[in-house]
């Protein structure tokens, strides 16, 4: 029996399946937005509550995937025109921006990391580009799209560390968290897709700077190697010591970016450079040699995805879907993967009760592979919504001089940077994939010390059992 199959679908059905439950013609739009409209009233059903603290199910999954949720969503109105779930994404996102209008809710901002709070504005970035309708209340509590992203990268850039490795953010916000001694590559490859989707938006030159700073770190400090090796992170205090595994997501996220560069730049020659070398790697390590499938290399063969990383391929798509569209010279090359796995995708979903859940493994043939969850359906439904704008002119990406809409505020801080409160009422656990070591954990209990002593005479904390 594979537990960690069973937290995520909750039962898997090992019965035999419809065939065929979601047919896919990748030549035809309205097929396309059919297929989708399943998908997507599938993952909504079984895995986003928007009002919730967490807007997902409780643990195992994680508040980040909200966010996910919510900029999957946001690309299914913008590829196939349906509503449905709009007010709902109004929903989740105030629920997310928080009273203090930089994503950081109250009962996620002490356990949160650069990389959740990463997740959620990029789909704000997402939105923005989208030219996604706001709402009056968001018009009102100054949290429109626009605005929040502008916030958190100022907030993000604030903790830019300088003083260990060179550079970079570390995993963590705050120092009592495991973590905070790692400079993970999705916390800075977010960072660096950020501030070059900010830069291509705005026309601001400020938001290049920080994009050519986060991405050119990473190459320096090799967490992205000179053959685009692309690392999950390294340790402090000098980032010597690297964690090897690969994830897809985080290929995508700094592919995005330098596409975000390379349109900014007007086709710069570096960008291009590294879209090229990037997609060589991406094809080469990702993508089922056979079947053509993207493949969770880390996990997928050896059935032992957490929660988080059967969603990893959604960003991959996503991401790849975008720098298509940013650099259109890739087009061409892109397109074509994506259309054979959204086919491949789509033969997968025939689980669940409904016949239509989707499957993780797209290259094992057309059959529901028994192991279904919030990812699985999430990146069925990225990777076949996104071959849209082969077939039709849709998901047009817009400017703040071409369509913009989002109001911009480049001097927003929140009303409370930094570190929240702490209550441990909303403290979910973090199953995560990083190793801890014995000297990390030391040095994480020292620091918790100190801080537990000055907050101690100064502050009051409300723990809750």
């Amino acid at each position: 029996m594979r537990i960690p199959s069973l937290l995520r679908g909750g039962i898997v059905l090992l019965l035999t399946q419809t065939a065929a439950a979601i047919e896919l013609n990748i030549d035809s739009y309205d097929s396309i937005k059919s297929a989708t409209k399943i998908i997507a009233q599938e993952l909504a059903d079984g895995y986003w509550l928007p009002g919730d603290v967490h807007g997902v199910p409780h643990p195992p999954y994680y508040w980040w995937l909200h966010g996910a949720i919510l900029g999957g969503i946001v690309d299914y109105w913008a590829m196939t025109g349906d509503t449905r779930f709009n007010a709902n994404v109004t929903v989740g996102w105030l629920r997310g921006v928080s009273p203090s209008l930089d994503l950081q809710p109250d009962e996620q901002s002490f356990s949160e990391g650069n990389d959740d709070q990463g997740f959620w504005s990029i789909m704000s970035i997402d939105a923005t580009e989208r030219a996604f309708p706001e709402t009056e209340d968001q018009k009102e509590m100054h949290a429109g799209f626009l605005e929040i992203t502008q916030t958190v990268q100022n907030l993000q850039a604030g903790r830019w560390d300088d003083k260990t490795c060179g550079g970079g953010l570390r995993w963590q916000i705050n120092p009592t968290n495991d973590g905070y001694l790692y400079k993970n590559t999705i916390s800075n490859g977010l960072f660096f897709q950020q501030s070059a989707r900010l830069a291509r938006y705005t026309k601001n030159q400020t938001y290049a700077d920080w994009a050519e700073r986060s991405y050119k770190w990473l190459r320096e400090v090799k967490i992205v190697r000179d053959d685009f090796y692309i690392t999950d992170g390294a340790w402090l205090p000098d980032c010597k010591k690297f964690t090897e595994k690969r994830w897809s997501y985080n290929y995508g996220t700094l592919l995005a970016g330098c596409a975000a560069m390379y349109n900014f730049t007007d086709g710069g020659a570096y960008w291009k450079e590294q879209i090229d070398s990037i997609l060589t790697a991406t094809y080469a390590t990702f993508f089922d040699a056979e079947s053509g499938a993207i493949k969770e290399i880390q996990c997928q063969d050896s059935d032992s995805c957490n929660a988080d990383q059967p969603s990893f391929k959604a960003y991959l798509a996503r991401w790849m879907a975008y720098t298509a569209q940013v650099a259109p010279y890739t087009y061409s090359d892109i397109m074509p993967r994506l259309r054979k796995n959204a086919q491949l995708a789509a033969a997968t979903c025939t689980g669940g009760t409904s016949g239509t859940a989707c499957g993780l493994k797209w290259n094992t043939g057309p059959k529901f592979d028994g192991i279904m969850g919030l990812g699985e359906q999430l990146s069925a439904l990225e990777v076949i919504q996104n071959t849209a704008p082969f077939v039709a002119p849709v998901g047009y990406l817009v400017d703040i001089d071409n369509g913009g809409i989002s109001k911009s505020n480049p001097n927003g801080t929140g009303t409370r940077g930094g570190v929240h409160n702490r209550n441990s009422q909303y403290l979910p656990y973090r199953l995560r994939n990083y190793d801890i070591s014995l000297a990390d954990r030391v040095g994480a209990a020292i620091i918790t010390l100190v801080i537990v002593v000055v907050f101690a005479l100064g502050a009051r904390f409300t723990m809750i059992h």
